[in-house]
């Protein structure tokens, strides 16, 4: 088991001045590593981002952070809502594994997580969150030093709240208090922005770019609202001369539909809209590039770590995208995993490869094939027509989910959690639906 938490709710520009006396003691080994800002930001859609093709202009700083970064193209979730998606980012494990699949989970203390990893290479690590699911009762904070979670237990309706300005003055704080305490020892500070997450907010200098008439519009300038506080953050990299020291990881946890099968919001089926993420990453001294192949979101602990010189969790089920960035011969990558197991309703599976995908209705025993090469929008369902295909795909799905259930089946400790009415009634606001109703 990786070290326990050393949590602290201290915002992060506070105690840390005595960091500097520290830092000097650290090994060489560790003064060399890079330092890591992971940036996500709930609920965006990646071909509503420039990067990935979008025409409105949601997104100008990550376009040029995108420049020169390797921009994943086609990057997948394990999820389409946040707590499954976000437990898989931080431990590398697909839904069944980590055992965050309802709003009543909380990942258990003998789960390895990315930050308990960087801890224990000698990284000091920080987080500056604002989402419900990222609060402590929810498990996610294990191993970080310092935790920011005010954001979070002072929203009561985190959906009415406008917060891209405080995570990003946090994280500037941060950011800061290091370069204030100096000293060679690296560090990690996840941000995490909420802000595109409905009820859509409308920001007064936005809505001349992109309108309020339709539910799209405020989310379009919800995003570029989003971007300009992410490019608050970079600039302040660059102000500080930490950008040539610094991996900037980028991404989000799942993304929305907007009527594309006749839905709105997230956390109700796997299609390509909700399960397909942006993923950027920028390390110094490599040259950008794309790439289109499929990758997925527990790919990328695996990947922070190989580029920290350190080893990834045992039991992550992802791999380090490292050699893609270098420009070298990348893994073979396995299909991507998804599940939604909320109620009868929401009770799917989906296996994606870059050519091709399979989702099944477990309860039903319904299967959907879509050819994602010349159906990327998911909207031609082939499975009546290839029955063969489906069901070879279906047995490959059933294998990489019997493996997953297998590792939840080694960590005894987890403990659901007893959520009240005001609890339920808050994520209720969220557009979240009680999951044993």
């Amino acid at each position: 088991m990786a070290p326990r938490s050393r949590t602290k709710s201290w915002p992060l520009g506070l105690a840390l001045v005595a960091l500097g006396a520290t830092a000097c003691s650290k090994s060489p080994d560790v003064a060399k590593r890079p330092n890591i800002l992971l940036i996500t930001v709930d609920t965006l859609r990646a071909d509503h981002m420039q990067p990935y093709g979008y025409q409105r202009p949601t997104s100008p700083q990550l376009a040029e952070l995108a420049q020169g970064a390797m921009v994943f193209e086609d990057a997948q979730s394990t999820a389409p809502w946040t707590l499954p998606s976000l437990a898989s980012l931080v431990t590398g494990l697909p839904a069944a594994a980590h055992g965050c699949r309802s709003f009543y989970s909380s990942l258990a203390p003998s789960y390895s997580t990315l930050a308990e990893q960087l801890l224990a290479g000698g990284y000091d690590t920080a987080a500056v969150v604002s989402h419900v699911f990222l609060g402590r009762p929810y498990g996610l904070h294990q191993g970080f030093v310092h935790f920011d979670d005010e954001l979070v237990l002072e929203l009561t309706r985190s959906d009415q709240a406008i917060s891209s300005k405080a995570v990003s003055d946090k994280g500037l704080a941060y950011l800061d208090a290091k370069a204030a305490a100096g000293g060679d020892e690296p560090w990690f500070l996840w941000l995490h922005y909420f802000d595109p997450h409905s009820v859509y907010q409308a920001h007064p200098d936005q809505v001349g770019t992109f309108g309020t008439k339709r539910p799209m519009d405020l989310y379009d300038g919800e995003v570029a609202f989003t971007d300009r506080h992410i490019g608050r953050i970079l600039d302040g990299l660059g102000g500080l001369g930490l950008t040539d020291d610094t991996v900037v990881v980028f991404t989000s946890d799942h993304g929305e539909e907007f009527q594309d099968h006749g839905g709105l919001d997230h956390g109700h089926t796997l299609h390509e809209e909700l399960l397909h993420l942006p993923l950027i990453i920028r390390v110094p001294g490599e040259d950008p590039g794309r790439h289109a192949g499929m990758v997925r979101i527990i790919d990328v602990p695996a990947t922070i770590l190989d580029l920290a010189t350190l080893p990834a969790a045992p039991e992550s089920f992802g791999q380090s995208l490292r050699p893609l960035i270098e420009g070298r011969v990348g893994p073979d990558l396995p299909p991507a995993i998804a599940e939604l197991d909320r109620n009868t309703y929401r009770d799917q599976i989906s296996l994606t490869t870059t050519e091709t995908k399979v989702i099944l209705n477990r309860q039903t025993g319904k299967p959907e094939l879509y050819d994602r090469v010349g159906d990327r929008s998911e909207q031609h369902n082939l499975a009546p027509a290839k029955q063969a295909e489906t069901q070879a795909l279906l047995e490959e799905l059933a294998i990489l989910q019997q493996a997953a259930v297998d590792v939840a089946a080694r960590h005894t400790d987890r403990v659901d959690q007893n959520l009240g009415t005001p609890e339920i009634e808050n994520l209720s606001g969220l557009g979240y639906v009680d999951d044993k109703e």
